[in-house]
């Protein structure tokens, strides 16, 4: 999997995270479909930013540590590996797990 554009999460304090939705006054952990669509709210988990510049990070062990923990946190969650992370609008800047 890819995980784009990770550097724009750089300049928030906390990132949410849309981890189920509520709607009819239940909890739905997919993507709601047909009319509950409309009347679906997310529910939100929130993990800690960054604020560092990761423009220049070649390895994962070079992101800072709400980074990573971020990347584990999605890994955890959709049950596949991040084996690519963008930190740039250039070619170059992507770290290859």
């Amino acid at each position: 999997m890819l995980l784009q554009s990770l550097m724009f999460f750089l300049i928030l304090i906390k990132s949410p995270v849309c981890v189920a939705y509520e709607a009819d006054g239940k909890r739905i952990n997919d993507f709601p479909s047909g009319d509950l669509l409309y009347e679906a709210k997310p529910v939100y988990e929130y993990l800690d930013g960054w604020k560092q510049d990761i423009s220049h990070c070649r390895r994962y062990t070079e992101l800072p540590e709400n980074a990573r923990k971020y990347i584990e946190y999605i890994e955890q969650q959709i049950g596949c590996t991040v084996d690519y992370i963008s930190v740039g609008a250039e070619r170059e800047q992507i770290i290859i797990r």
